[in-house]
Protein backbone atom coordinates (compact mmCIF):
# COMPACT_ATOMS: atom_id res chain seq x y z
CA UNK A 1 0.00 0.00 0.00
CA UNK A 2 1.04 3.14 -0.71
CA UNK A 3 0.23 6.40 1.78
CA UNK A 4 -2.03 8.91 1.19
CA UNK A 5 0.11 11.92 -0.18
CA UNK A 6 -0.71 15.33 0.19
CA UNK A 7 0.42 18.23 -2.02
CA UNK A 8 -0.32 21.81 -1.54
CA UNK A 9 -0.33 24.09 -4.61
CA UNK A 10 -1.29 27.27 -6.20
CA UNK A 11 -1.47 28.95 -2.62
CA UNK A 12 -3.40 25.92 -0.59
CA UNK A 13 -5.68 25.19 -3.56
CA UNK A 14 -5.77 21.52 -4.10
CA UNK A 15 -4.63 18.91 -1.56
CA UNK A 16 -4.48 15.34 -3.08
CA UNK A 17 -4.17 12.09 -1.43
CA UNK A 18 -3.87 7.98 -2.82
CA UNK A 19 -3.62 4.76 -1.70
CA UNK A 20 -3.44 1.19 -2.99
CA UNK A 21 -3.82 -2.44 -1.13
CA UNK A 22 -1.33 -5.03 -0.73
CA UNK A 23 -1.95 -7.79 -2.71
CA UNK A 24 -2.92 -11.46 -0.87
CA UNK A 25 -1.13 -14.58 -0.84
CA UNK A 26 -2.19 -18.10 -2.35
CA UNK A 27 -5.40 -20.19 -1.51
CA UNK A 28 -6.39 -22.26 0.98
CA UNK A 29 -9.09 -24.99 1.96
CA UNK A 30 -12.31 -23.51 3.12
CA UNK A 31 -13.87 -27.15 4.62
CA UNK A 32 -14.74 -27.56 8.26
CA UNK A 33 -12.57 -27.53 11.62
CA UNK A 34 -12.30 -31.06 11.49
CA UNK A 35 -10.43 -31.07 7.24
CA UNK A 36 -8.23 -28.00 8.68
CA UNK A 37 -4.56 -29.33 9.12
CA UNK A 38 -2.63 -27.75 12.21
CA UNK A 39 -0.73 -24.44 10.50
CA UNK A 40 2.00 -23.20 12.66
CA UNK A 41 2.58 -19.37 13.70
CA UNK A 42 5.80 -19.69 11.44
CA UNK A 43 3.65 -19.93 8.45
CA UNK A 44 0.76 -17.29 9.49
CA UNK A 45 3.46 -14.94 9.86
CA UNK A 46 5.01 -15.90 6.33
CA UNK A 47 1.58 -15.26 4.95
CA UNK A 48 0.90 -12.05 7.06
CA UNK A 49 4.64 -10.56 6.36
CA UNK A 50 3.96 -11.43 2.58
CA UNK A 51 0.69 -10.23 2.54
CA UNK A 52 0.71 -6.72 4.04
CA UNK A 53 2.21 -3.57 4.30
CA UNK A 54 4.47 -2.95 6.92
CA UNK A 55 2.60 0.79 7.72
CA UNK A 56 -0.59 -1.52 8.00
CA UNK A 57 0.65 -3.98 10.50
CA UNK A 58 2.19 -0.90 12.46
CA UNK A 59 -1.22 0.59 12.97
CA UNK A 60 -2.76 -2.76 13.97
CA UNK A 61 0.49 -3.38 16.54
CA UNK A 62 -0.15 0.04 17.79
CA UNK A 63 -3.97 -0.92 18.01
CA UNK A 64 -3.68 -4.19 19.95
CA UNK A 65 -3.64 -4.02 24.15
CA UNK A 66 -3.18 -7.97 25.08
CA UNK A 67 -6.18 -9.12 27.36
CA UNK A 68 -8.39 -6.01 25.56
CA UNK A 69 -8.91 -6.37 22.01
CA UNK A 70 -9.65 -9.33 19.82
CA UNK A 71 -8.46 -12.35 20.11
CA UNK A 72 -7.82 -12.69 16.04
CA UNK A 73 -7.38 -9.52 13.99
CA UNK A 74 -8.39 -9.18 10.39
CA UNK A 75 -7.32 -7.36 7.64
CA UNK A 76 -9.75 -7.21 4.31
CA UNK A 77 -7.50 -6.78 1.10
CA UNK A 78 -7.79 -3.13 0.14
CA UNK A 79 -10.27 -1.89 -0.32
CA UNK A 80 -12.85 -4.29 0.94
CA UNK A 81 -14.73 -3.36 4.49
CA UNK A 82 -16.16 -5.95 7.16
CA UNK A 83 -19.44 -4.01 6.75
CA UNK A 84 -22.02 -3.78 9.88
CA UNK A 85 -23.02 -0.46 8.26
CA UNK A 86 -20.42 1.59 6.16
CA UNK A 87 -17.79 1.48 8.53
CA UNK A 88 -14.45 3.58 8.99
CA UNK A 89 -12.41 1.35 11.37
CA UNK A 90 -9.62 0.27 8.08
CA UNK A 91 -5.96 0.44 8.58
CA UNK A 92 -5.65 2.11 5.52
CA UNK A 93 -4.77 5.70 4.30
CA UNK A 94 -8.21 6.71 3.05
CA UNK A 95 -9.85 6.54 6.69
CA UNK A 96 -6.24 7.32 8.67
CA UNK A 97 -4.93 10.50 6.58
CA UNK A 98 -6.42 13.25 8.58
CA UNK A 99 -5.92 17.30 8.67
CA UNK A 100 -4.07 18.38 11.38
CA UNK A 101 -4.55 22.86 11.77
CA UNK A 102 -2.59 24.74 14.47
CA UNK A 103 -4.28 28.19 13.95
CA UNK A 104 -3.37 30.95 17.08
CA UNK A 105 -1.71 34.52 15.70
CA UNK A 106 0.72 34.89 17.63
CA UNK A 107 1.40 31.60 18.77
CA UNK A 108 1.72 29.29 16.09
CA UNK A 109 4.35 29.73 13.24
CA UNK A 110 2.51 29.67 10.06
CA UNK A 111 3.66 27.29 7.23
CA UNK A 112 3.80 23.53 5.44
CA UNK A 113 5.04 20.43 7.68
CA UNK A 114 5.38 18.05 5.47
CA UNK A 115 7.23 16.18 8.91
CA UNK A 116 4.62 12.65 9.39
CA UNK A 117 3.18 12.97 12.57
CA UNK A 118 0.29 11.31 14.20
CA UNK A 119 -2.65 12.19 16.55
CA UNK A 120 -0.37 11.19 19.11
CA UNK A 121 1.67 14.34 18.44
CA UNK A 122 -1.07 16.33 19.08
CA UNK A 123 -1.33 16.47 23.01
CA UNK A 124 2.38 17.32 23.84
CA UNK A 125 2.29 19.72 21.11
CA UNK A 126 -0.87 21.28 22.76
CA UNK A 127 1.60 20.94 25.96
CA UNK A 128 4.24 23.04 24.38
CA UNK A 129 1.63 25.86 23.45
CA UNK A 130 0.74 25.71 27.13
CA UNK A 131 4.39 26.20 28.29
CA UNK A 132 3.49 22.70 30.06
CA UNK A 133 6.19 19.84 29.54
CA UNK A 134 3.35 16.87 28.97
CA UNK A 135 5.05 13.45 28.55
CA UNK A 136 3.45 11.50 25.80
CA UNK A 137 4.23 7.50 25.34
CA UNK A 138 3.60 7.56 21.48
CA UNK A 139 4.00 11.83 20.76
CA UNK A 140 6.37 13.75 20.23
CA UNK A 141 5.43 18.07 20.60
CA UNK A 142 5.69 19.84 17.07
CA UNK A 143 7.40 22.89 18.62
CA UNK A 144 8.38 23.69 14.77
CA UNK A 145 5.39 24.68 14.26
CA UNK A 146 5.10 27.07 17.32
CA UNK A 147 6.97 30.77 17.75
CA UNK A 148 9.71 30.76 20.40
CA UNK A 149 8.93 29.96 23.33
CA UNK A 150 10.53 33.43 24.65
CA UNK A 151 8.32 35.15 22.03
CA UNK A 152 4.93 34.20 22.58
CA UNK A 153 2.51 33.97 25.48
CA UNK A 154 -0.12 31.19 26.56
CA UNK A 155 -3.67 31.76 25.10
CA UNK A 156 -6.38 32.13 27.19
CA UNK A 157 -8.35 29.45 25.61
CA UNK A 158 -7.10 26.54 23.82
CA UNK A 159 -9.53 25.23 21.32
CA UNK A 160 -9.31 21.34 20.22
CA UNK A 161 -11.92 21.50 17.55
CA UNK A 162 -12.67 17.90 15.73
CA UNK A 163 -14.70 17.47 12.33
CA UNK A 164 -15.74 13.93 12.95
CA UNK A 165 -14.86 11.79 9.82
CA UNK A 166 -13.57 14.75 7.99
CA UNK A 167 -10.30 13.14 7.06
CA UNK A 168 -8.40 14.08 4.16
CA UNK A 169 -10.33 11.95 1.55
CA UNK A 170 -13.38 13.47 2.45
CA UNK A 171 -12.35 17.36 2.03
CA UNK A 172 -10.09 15.95 -0.88
CA UNK A 173 -13.16 14.68 -2.90
CA UNK A 174 -15.15 18.09 -2.08
CA UNK A 175 -12.04 20.27 -2.08
CA UNK A 176 -14.03 23.27 -3.14
CA UNK A 177 -16.36 22.89 -0.26
CA UNK A 178 -14.33 24.28 2.44
CA UNK A 179 -13.43 27.68 1.35
CA UNK A 180 -13.17 29.53 5.09
CA UNK A 181 -10.75 26.67 6.25
CA UNK A 182 -8.46 27.50 2.92
CA UNK A 183 -8.42 31.09 3.96
CA UNK A 184 -6.94 30.04 7.14
CA UNK A 185 -4.48 27.96 5.96
CA UNK A 186 -1.81 30.69 4.95
CA UNK A 187 -1.85 32.13 8.81
CA UNK A 188 -1.71 28.51 10.39
CA UNK A 189 0.27 25.61 10.67
CA UNK A 190 -0.73 23.10 8.01
CA UNK A 191 0.88 19.18 8.56
CA UNK A 192 0.11 17.53 5.46
CA UNK A 193 1.30 14.18 6.36
CA UNK A 194 -0.57 13.15 9.63
CA UNK A 195 -2.25 10.04 10.58
CA UNK A 196 -4.35 8.85 12.98
CA UNK A 197 -1.62 6.33 13.73
CA UNK A 198 -3.28 3.12 14.59
CA UNK A 199 -6.00 0.70 13.78
CA UNK A 200 -8.97 0.58 13.56
CA UNK A 201 -9.68 3.99 12.94
CA UNK A 202 -12.90 4.86 14.76
CA UNK A 203 -14.13 7.46 17.62
CA UNK A 204 -13.03 5.56 20.81
CA UNK A 205 -9.71 4.99 19.58
CA UNK A 206 -9.05 8.16 17.67
CA UNK A 207 -10.39 10.65 20.49
CA UNK A 208 -8.25 8.94 23.11
CA UNK A 209 -5.22 9.19 21.03
CA UNK A 210 -5.75 12.83 20.61
CA UNK A 211 -6.22 13.40 24.47
CA UNK A 212 -3.68 11.08 25.68
CA UNK A 213 -0.52 11.08 23.50
CA UNK A 214 -0.94 7.37 23.58
CA UNK A 215 -1.65 4.76 20.70
CA UNK A 216 -4.32 2.09 21.84
CA UNK A 217 -1.65 -0.73 22.82
CA UNK A 218 -0.92 2.15 25.87
CA UNK A 219 -4.17 4.01 26.75
CA UNK A 220 -6.63 0.40 26.62
CA UNK A 221 -8.92 2.09 24.42
CA UNK A 222 -8.61 -0.60 21.33
CA UNK A 223 -12.23 -0.77 19.56
CA UNK A 224 -16.00 0.46 19.72
CA UNK A 225 -15.59 -2.51 22.38
CA UNK A 226 -13.28 -4.19 24.41
CA UNK A 227 -12.82 -7.29 26.52
CA UNK A 228 -12.66 -6.21 30.54
CA UNK A 229 -13.01 -8.85 33.42
CA UNK A 230 -13.93 -11.16 30.34
CA UNK A 231 -16.50 -9.43 29.28
CA UNK A 232 -17.12 -7.55 25.91
CA UNK A 233 -17.80 -3.57 27.08
CA UNK A 234 -18.59 -0.52 25.54
CA UNK A 235 -15.61 1.69 26.64
CA UNK A 236 -17.14 4.26 28.65
CA UNK A 237 -19.58 1.50 29.96
CA UNK A 238 -18.50 2.08 34.05
CA UNK A 239 -17.53 5.50 33.07
CA UNK A 240 -14.19 7.13 32.39
CA UNK A 241 -12.03 4.50 34.41
CA UNK A 242 -11.13 1.96 31.16
CA UNK A 243 -8.76 4.60 29.89
CA UNK A 244 -6.26 3.58 31.48
CA UNK A 245 -3.82 6.62 30.77
CA UNK A 246 -3.95 10.42 32.19
CA UNK A 247 -4.53 13.05 29.32
CA UNK A 248 -3.21 16.44 28.80
CA UNK A 249 -6.14 17.93 30.60
CA UNK A 250 -5.91 16.00 33.14
CA UNK A 251 -2.40 16.95 34.21
CA UNK A 252 -2.45 20.52 33.19
CA UNK A 253 -5.52 20.98 35.40
CA UNK A 254 -4.02 19.46 38.35
CA UNK A 255 -0.40 21.20 37.70
CA UNK A 256 -2.68 24.64 37.39
CA UNK A 257 -4.37 23.70 40.89
CA UNK A 258 -8.16 23.19 38.71
CA UNK A 259 -8.00 26.83 38.21
CA UNK A 260 -8.33 26.49 34.37
CA UNK A 261 -12.18 26.09 32.76
CA UNK A 262 -12.03 22.50 31.11
CA UNK A 263 -14.92 21.67 29.08
CA UNK A 264 -16.09 19.01 26.70
CA UNK A 265 -19.10 20.04 24.17
CA UNK A 266 -19.32 16.66 22.01
CA UNK A 267 -22.23 14.01 21.44
CA UNK A 268 -20.46 10.45 22.93
CA UNK A 269 -19.07 9.79 26.13
CA UNK A 270 -15.87 8.37 24.42
CA UNK A 271 -15.47 12.11 22.55
CA UNK A 272 -15.15 13.49 26.42
CA UNK A 273 -11.87 11.62 26.46
CA UNK A 274 -9.77 13.91 24.43
CA UNK A 275 -10.64 16.08 27.05
CA UNK A 276 -10.18 14.45 30.52
CA UNK A 277 -11.59 11.73 33.45
CA UNK A 278 -13.21 14.48 35.09
CA UNK A 279 -12.91 14.21 38.88
CA UNK A 280 -12.45 10.39 39.03
CA UNK A 281 -8.86 11.16 38.26
CA UNK A 282 -7.20 11.48 41.61
CA UNK A 283 -7.77 15.21 42.19
CA UNK A 284 -9.34 16.54 39.40
CA UNK A 285 -12.57 18.82 39.47
CA UNK A 286 -15.47 18.17 37.75
CA UNK A 287 -14.75 19.68 34.42
CA UNK A 288 -17.93 20.39 32.19
CA UNK A 289 -19.29 18.23 29.85
CA UNK A 290 -21.90 17.67 27.59
CA UNK A 291 -22.85 14.45 25.77
CA UNK A 292 -26.21 12.71 23.79
CA UNK A 293 -25.56 9.41 24.62
CA UNK A 294 -28.41 6.79 24.39
CA UNK A 295 -27.43 4.53 27.40
CA UNK A 296 -28.67 1.32 26.56
CA UNK A 297 -28.51 0.83 23.13
CA UNK A 298 -27.26 -1.86 20.88
CA UNK A 299 -24.34 0.27 19.39
CA UNK A 300 -21.69 2.46 20.73
CA UNK A 301 -22.99 5.55 18.99
CA UNK A 302 -26.85 5.64 19.25
CA UNK A 303 -27.82 9.04 20.62
CA UNK A 304 -30.92 10.64 22.04
CA UNK A 305 -33.39 13.74 21.54
CA UNK A 306 -31.63 15.78 24.55
CA UNK A 307 -28.17 16.77 25.36
CA UNK A 308 -27.31 14.77 28.61
CA UNK A 309 -24.35 12.53 30.64
CA UNK A 310 -24.94 8.45 31.38
CA UNK A 311 -25.25 7.64 34.84
CA UNK A 312 -22.14 6.06 34.37
CA UNK A 313 -19.82 9.45 33.39
CA UNK A 314 -22.18 11.70 35.22
CA UNK A 315 -20.82 11.15 38.60
CA UNK A 316 -17.27 12.77 37.13
CA UNK A 317 -18.49 15.51 34.98
CA UNK A 318 -20.90 18.62 35.59
CA UNK A 319 -23.48 19.10 32.71
CA UNK A 320 -24.93 22.47 32.30
CA UNK A 321 -28.65 22.18 32.27
CA UNK A 322 -29.20 24.75 30.41
CA UNK A 323 -28.30 23.58 26.78
CA UNK A 324 -31.30 21.85 26.64
CA UNK A 325 -33.13 24.91 26.47
CA UNK A 326 -31.80 26.40 23.58
CA UNK A 327 -33.89 26.48 20.13
CA UNK A 328 -34.46 22.55 18.99
CA UNK A 329 -32.51 21.76 15.72
CA UNK A 330 -35.73 22.25 14.07
CA UNK A 331 -35.26 26.01 14.11
CA UNK A 332 -32.47 25.15 11.84
CA UNK A 333 -33.35 22.65 9.60
CA UNK A 334 -35.80 25.51 7.48
CA UNK A 335 -32.93 26.75 5.32
CA UNK A 336 -31.66 22.82 4.59
CA UNK A 337 -35.22 21.92 3.30
CA UNK A 338 -35.68 25.27 0.99
CA UNK A 339 -31.90 24.53 -0.49
CA UNK A 340 -33.72 22.48 -3.13
CA UNK A 341 -36.76 25.16 -3.72
CA UNK A 342 -39.38 23.23 -1.86
CA UNK A 343 -40.18 23.58 1.64
CA UNK A 344 -41.32 19.87 1.89
CA UNK A 345 -40.09 18.73 5.42
CA UNK A 346 -36.89 16.97 3.57
CA UNK A 347 -33.10 16.91 2.70
CA UNK A 348 -32.71 15.96 -0.81
CA UNK A 349 -35.53 13.45 -0.90
CA UNK A 350 -34.80 12.19 2.89
CA UNK A 351 -37.63 13.65 5.47
CA UNK A 352 -36.65 14.59 8.45
CA UNK A 353 -38.24 12.45 10.45
CA UNK A 354 -36.27 9.80 9.38
CA UNK A 355 -33.29 11.49 10.17
CA UNK A 356 -34.04 12.10 13.76
CA UNK A 357 -35.78 15.29 13.20
CA UNK A 358 -32.66 16.62 11.59
CA UNK A 359 -30.31 15.50 13.83
CA UNK A 360 -28.79 13.39 11.60
CA UNK A 361 -28.55 16.28 9.12
CA UNK A 362 -26.31 18.98 8.53
CA UNK A 363 -29.24 21.11 10.28
CA UNK A 364 -26.50 20.19 13.22
CA UNK A 365 -23.91 21.96 12.77
CA UNK A 366 -25.46 25.11 13.45
CA UNK A 367 -27.40 24.15 16.12
CA UNK A 368 -24.28 22.68 17.65
CA UNK A 369 -22.27 26.01 17.06
CA UNK A 370 -24.74 27.94 19.03
CA UNK A 371 -24.78 25.73 21.95
CA UNK A 372 -20.72 26.05 21.91
CA UNK A 373 -21.09 29.64 21.78
CA UNK A 374 -23.85 29.72 24.19
CA UNK A 375 -21.36 27.72 26.86
CA UNK A 376 -18.35 29.65 26.26
CA UNK A 377 -20.03 32.90 27.46
CA UNK A 378 -22.07 31.55 30.16
CA UNK A 379 -19.42 29.72 31.62
CA UNK A 380 -16.61 32.22 31.02
CA UNK A 381 -14.09 30.46 28.80
CA UNK A 382 -11.28 32.97 27.76
CA UNK A 383 -11.95 35.24 30.25
CA UNK A 384 -9.45 35.73 32.57
CA UNK A 385 -5.82 35.27 32.20
CA UNK A 386 -5.75 31.87 33.67
CA UNK A 387 -5.87 29.35 30.07
CA UNK A 388 -8.95 27.66 29.45
CA UNK A 389 -9.41 24.02 27.77
CA UNK A 390 -12.37 23.65 25.35
CA UNK A 391 -12.84 20.76 23.28
CA UNK A 392 -15.34 20.41 20.72
CA UNK A 393 -16.40 17.52 18.55
CA UNK A 394 -19.03 18.29 15.21
CA UNK A 395 -20.33 15.01 14.78
CA UNK A 396 -22.49 15.34 11.39
CA UNK A 397 -19.88 14.92 8.79
CA UNK A 398 -19.51 11.41 10.73
CA UNK A 399 -23.28 10.61 10.87
CA UNK A 400 -23.91 11.28 7.07
CA UNK A 401 -21.30 9.49 6.11
CA UNK A 402 -22.44 6.13 7.83
CA UNK A 403 -26.02 6.79 6.08
CA UNK A 404 -24.59 8.05 2.70
CA UNK A 405 -20.58 7.60 2.14
CA UNK A 406 -18.09 10.07 1.33
CA UNK A 407 -18.55 10.19 -2.00
CA UNK A 408 -22.43 11.60 -1.58
CA UNK A 409 -23.82 15.07 -2.63
CA UNK A 410 -25.08 14.55 1.33
CA UNK A 411 -21.53 14.35 2.28
CA UNK A 412 -20.89 17.91 0.09
CA UNK A 413 -23.62 19.78 2.22
CA UNK A 414 -22.18 18.39 5.58
CA UNK A 415 -18.71 20.24 4.82
CA UNK A 416 -20.34 23.08 3.05
CA UNK A 417 -22.23 22.88 6.61
CA UNK A 418 -19.14 22.91 8.50
CA UNK A 419 -16.64 25.38 6.99
CA UNK A 420 -19.48 28.02 7.66
CA UNK A 421 -19.65 27.02 10.91
CA UNK A 422 -15.69 27.07 11.20
CA UNK A 423 -16.33 31.08 9.87
CA UNK A 424 -18.53 31.54 12.79
CA UNK A 425 -17.16 30.11 15.45
CA UNK A 426 -13.34 31.69 14.66
CA UNK A 427 -15.15 35.25 14.42
CA UNK A 428 -17.18 34.46 17.45
CA UNK A 429 -14.01 33.64 19.45
CA UNK A 430 -12.12 36.78 18.22
CA UNK A 431 -15.22 39.26 19.56
CA UNK A 432 -15.99 37.09 22.90
CA UNK A 433 -12.52 35.98 23.59
CA UNK A 434 -10.25 38.68 21.44
CA UNK A 435 -8.34 37.88 18.46
CA UNK A 436 -4.92 36.94 19.29
CA UNK A 437 -5.71 35.37 22.72
CA UNK A 438 -6.70 32.45 21.64
CA UNK A 439 -5.49 29.47 19.58
CA UNK A 440 -7.05 26.31 18.20
CA UNK A 441 -5.97 22.96 16.63
CA UNK A 442 -8.51 21.75 14.29
CA UNK A 443 -8.29 18.06 13.44
CA UNK A 444 -10.55 15.06 12.26
CA UNK A 445 -10.71 11.72 14.72
CA UNK A 446 -10.52 9.50 11.85
CA UNK A 447 -11.63 9.16 7.51
CA UNK A 448 -15.25 8.04 6.10
CA UNK A 449 -16.12 4.92 4.08
CA UNK A 450 -16.13 5.45 0.64
CA UNK A 451 -19.39 4.57 -1.53
CA UNK A 452 -18.08 0.61 -2.92
CA UNK A 453 -19.51 1.61 -6.20
CA UNK A 454 -17.02 4.41 -6.73
CA UNK A 455 -14.05 2.53 -4.74
CA UNK A 456 -14.46 -1.25 -6.04
CA UNK A 457 -15.29 -2.40 -2.31
CA UNK A 458 -16.57 -5.93 -1.33
CA UNK A 459 -18.68 -5.96 1.55
CA UNK A 460 -18.03 -8.53 3.78
CA UNK A 461 -21.31 -9.56 5.69
CA UNK A 462 -20.43 -9.50 9.58
CA UNK A 463 -23.30 -11.74 10.79
CA UNK A 464 -22.23 -14.21 7.66
CA UNK A 465 -18.90 -14.15 9.19
CA UNK A 466 -20.63 -14.86 12.66
CA UNK A 467 -22.33 -17.66 11.50
CA UNK A 468 -19.49 -19.07 9.32
CA UNK A 469 -17.52 -19.36 12.21
CA UNK A 470 -20.13 -20.99 14.37
CA UNK A 471 -20.56 -23.09 12.73
CA UNK A 472 -17.67 -24.60 11.33
CA UNK A 473 -15.71 -24.30 14.75
CA UNK A 474 -18.47 -24.76 17.50
CA UNK A 475 -19.59 -28.11 17.79
CA UNK A 476 -19.76 -28.78 21.71
CA UNK A 477 -23.82 -28.02 21.71
CA UNK A 478 -23.44 -26.29 24.96
CA UNK A 479 -25.20 -23.46 24.16
CA UNK A 480 -22.20 -20.91 24.63
CA UNK A 481 -21.31 -19.12 21.13
CA UNK A 482 -17.78 -19.86 20.38
CA UNK A 483 -17.05 -15.90 19.22
CA UNK A 484 -18.04 -13.30 21.43
CA UNK A 485 -18.00 -10.02 18.93
CA UNK A 486 -16.83 -10.10 15.35
CA UNK A 487 -15.66 -6.09 14.58
CA UNK A 488 -14.37 -4.72 11.22
CA UNK A 489 -10.48 -5.20 12.07
CA UNK A 490 -10.93 -7.88 15.08
CA UNK A 491 -12.90 -10.86 16.66
CA UNK A 492 -13.04 -11.99 20.45
CA UNK A 493 -13.23 -15.91 20.46
CA UNK A 494 -14.38 -17.56 24.01
CA UNK A 495 -11.22 -18.93 24.85
CA UNK A 496 -12.80 -21.70 27.11
CA UNK A 497 -15.10 -22.27 24.07
CA UNK A 498 -12.39 -22.79 21.57
CA UNK A 499 -10.37 -25.43 23.97
CA UNK A 500 -13.52 -27.27 24.54
CA UNK A 501 -13.74 -27.44 20.76
CA UNK A 502 -10.15 -28.22 20.40
CA UNK A 503 -9.56 -25.78 17.81
CA UNK A 504 -6.65 -23.12 17.97
CA UNK A 505 -6.58 -19.56 16.99
CA UNK A 506 -3.84 -20.20 14.49
CA UNK A 507 -6.94 -22.82 12.82
CA UNK A 508 -9.42 -19.66 12.94
CA UNK A 509 -7.17 -17.82 11.22
CA UNK A 510 -6.60 -20.15 8.74
CA UNK A 511 -10.16 -20.61 7.71
CA UNK A 512 -10.81 -17.42 7.47
CA UNK A 513 -8.26 -16.52 4.95
CA UNK A 514 -10.21 -19.03 3.06
CA UNK A 515 -13.29 -17.27 2.80
CA UNK A 516 -14.03 -15.95 -0.95
CA UNK A 517 -16.76 -13.31 -2.14
CA UNK A 518 -19.31 -15.82 -2.79
CA UNK A 519 -19.48 -17.31 1.55
CA UNK A 520 -19.15 -13.65 2.69
CA UNK A 521 -21.39 -11.04 0.18
CA UNK A 522 -23.62 -8.71 1.99
CA UNK A 523 -27.54 -8.62 1.20
CA UNK A 524 -27.95 -8.50 -2.24
CA UNK A 525 -24.62 -7.49 -3.40
CA UNK A 526 -24.10 -10.91 -5.25
CA UNK A 527 -20.54 -11.10 -7.01
CA UNK A 528 -19.86 -11.23 -10.29
CA UNK A 529 -19.26 -14.92 -11.25
CA UNK A 530 -15.74 -14.04 -12.49
CA UNK A 531 -15.14 -13.10 -8.53
CA UNK A 532 -17.50 -15.35 -6.70
CA UNK A 533 -13.97 -17.05 -5.48
CA UNK A 534 -11.76 -13.85 -5.03
CA UNK A 535 -10.77 -14.20 -0.93
CA UNK A 536 -12.07 -11.45 0.84
CA UNK A 537 -8.99 -11.17 3.38
CA UNK A 538 -5.39 -9.96 2.79
CA UNK A 539 -4.42 -11.47 6.61
CA UNK A 540 -5.96 -12.83 9.64
CA UNK A 541 -3.91 -14.21 12.66
CA UNK A 542 -3.90 -14.48 16.54
CA UNK A 543 -2.86 -10.89 17.99
CA UNK A 544 -0.26 -12.39 19.80
CA UNK A 545 1.82 -12.90 16.84
CA UNK A 546 2.57 -9.27 16.64
CA UNK A 547 5.17 -8.82 19.16
CA UNK A 548 7.21 -11.61 17.03
CA UNK A 549 6.28 -11.00 13.31
CA UNK A 550 9.81 -10.45 11.07
CA UNK A 551 8.65 -7.71 9.25
CA UNK A 552 7.83 -5.59 12.29
CA UNK A 553 10.80 -4.88 13.86
CA UNK A 554 9.46 -2.03 16.26
CA UNK A 555 7.55 -5.02 17.88
CA UNK A 556 9.96 -7.29 18.28
CA UNK A 557 12.04 -4.31 19.42
CA UNK A 558 9.45 -3.32 22.57
CA UNK A 559 9.42 -7.31 23.63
Amino acid sequence: MRRGSLTIALALGLVTSACTGAAGNGSRSTAGASALPDVSEREIAAQVCGAVSHEVLLRTWRGVMPGRSGDIQIIPRYPNFVNGGLTHATPYAYTQDVPVVLYGPGYVRPGIYPRPITLADIAPTEGALLKFAFHAPDGTAQAQALLPRDARGVPRLLVTLVWDSAGWDVLNRWKGDWPYLRSLLPHAALFTHATVGSSPSNTPTGHSIIGTGAFPMHSGFVDEYLRVNGRIQKPNAAGPSFLVLPTLADLYDLHMHNRPLVGGLVSLSAHLMMMSHGSEWGGGDRDLAVTREAEFAPTAGAETDVWNLTPQMAPYYTFPSYVNSLPPVTAYTRTLDAADGTLDGAWRGHPFTELHNGFDTPARTPYQTTLIETVIEREGFGADEVPDLLFVNYKAIDTIGHLFSADSLEMSDAVRYQDAALKTLVEFLNRVVGAGRWAMVLTADHGTQRDPAVSGAFMIDINKLTSLLEETFDHDADGVPLIQKVRATEIWVNPTELADNGVSLEQVSEYLMGLTEQQTYKNRHTPAPAHAGDRVFAAAFPSSMLSGLPCLPEARAST
